[in-house]
């Protein structure tokens, strides 16, 4: 069985916090396709088959386990490509004569970096070791290599695929074999300590820890104070339009660096006029709903009746009346005629005999 299609499993779909893209998620360049495309297409030469006799005198040829791996290193880099085992099963554990018989299978899925992936099943089966622990080990390890190569050959040739064919079999089996390379010293591994993939770590650390110290702008938009005040939201307002004038005569080197100020600037200037206009409003509606129910002004008639208005009990005698007339009339002339209505009533009792 196989599968060629990018992975949905959340988990491994999902972005990192720190912002670096998860495996799965990395596309192959244009070129990067065109090279992979073209090497899978190759077939194997005669080094890399290994042939062994199975049941019946049949000779079959496979792909030892280690090579496949370091052709899929090659073709895809050692970390453009990853395998997990999704499940395996003991399918049987026989004893007899004291020896075990034991067959596992195993799926195997193998992904790419660009998240296209291949699954596949591989079988192991150990006959006759006296120890159950070794039994299952072995047939456990054959099933995942096993898989692991049935699943890769599905990407192409040169990771197996061209040895299901059996014209190129004959064909490549008459062609002779290179002769193994020498050791060369020189490129065997004496040490633990490697000082190019030291330097090379460091440095990448380098540039790392430069780009964290760098400092990230960040925009800095600040929300207008609220004020109750509308003469300080005039202030401001008139303000902000002297400073506005200053700033379009600056160089257009100083408004690229200053851009982000002038945007969080024009943005305040913007909410306080909102502001202000709400305020207007408000106060506009305020006006208009208070004067149909005003009621006309009685605050004369309490500051100058009262010393004009003779006590109980007390008759004033007309000719004391008389000076009081001209000056009530003159004072009821400026006032409305509810009031002046009022006044007169008022006079009217004073002159009556109590």
């Amino acid at each position: 069985m196989s599968v060629n299609q990018p992975t949905t499993r959340a988990e491994q779909m999902r972005p990192d916090p720190a912002g670096t893209v998860c495996f799965g998620q990395n596309r192959f360049t244009a070129e990067e396709y065109q090279a992979v495309q073209n090497a899978l297409r190759q077939k194997l030469g005669p080094e890399y088959i290994s042939s062994r006799q199975a049941g019946g005198g049949q000779k079959v040829c496979y792909i030892e386990g280690h090579r496949v791996i370091s052709l899929a290193n090659e073709m895809f880099g050692y970390n453009g490509w990853s395998h997990s085992i999704t499940q395996q099963n003991v399918d049987f554990v026989d004893l007899s004569n004291g020896k075990f018989y034991v067959g596992v299978c195993a799926f195997v899925k193998v992904q790419l970096k660009d998240g296209s992936y291949h699954e596949d099943v591989g079988y192991g089966v150990s006959e006759g070791l006296k120890s159950k622990a070794l039994s299952l080990e072995k047939a456990r390890k054959e099933a995942v290599t096993d898989g692991l190569k049935r699943a890769l050959k599905c990407f192409g040739n040169s990771l197996g695929n061209c040895i299901l064919d059996k014209d190129y079999l004959r064909a490549v089996n008459k062609l002779p074999k290179q002769v193994p390379v020498e050791l060369d010293l020189a490129q065997t591994k004496r040490q633990d300590f490697d000082a190019s993939v030291e330097r090379a770590r460091y440095s990448s650390f380098q540039q790392a820890q430069k780009q964290a110290e760098r400092p990230q702008p960040e925009p800095a938009v600040q929300l207008p104070l609220r004020s109750s005040d509308p003469s300080l939201s005039e202030q401001n307002h008139e303000g902000s339009n002297r400073i506005s004038p200053e700033d379009n005569c600056t160089s257009t080197g100083s408004a690229m660096s200053y851009a982000p100020d002038m945007d969080a600037t024009y943005q305040r200037k913007l909410r306080q006029k909102q502001l202000q206009q709400q305020f207007r409003e408000q106060m506009e509606r305020k006006q208009q709903t208070r004067e149909p129910e005003t009621l006309p002004d009685t605050s004369r008639e309490g500051t100058a009746y009262p010393a004009r208005v003779p006590p109980l009990g007390h008759s004033t005698p007309a000719a004391a009346a008389q000076p009081q007339v001209a000056p009530e009339e003159e004072f009821l002339a400026d006032r409305s005629p509810y009031q002046q209505h009022q006044g007169l009533l008022m006079k009217k009792r004073r002159l009556e005999p109590s």
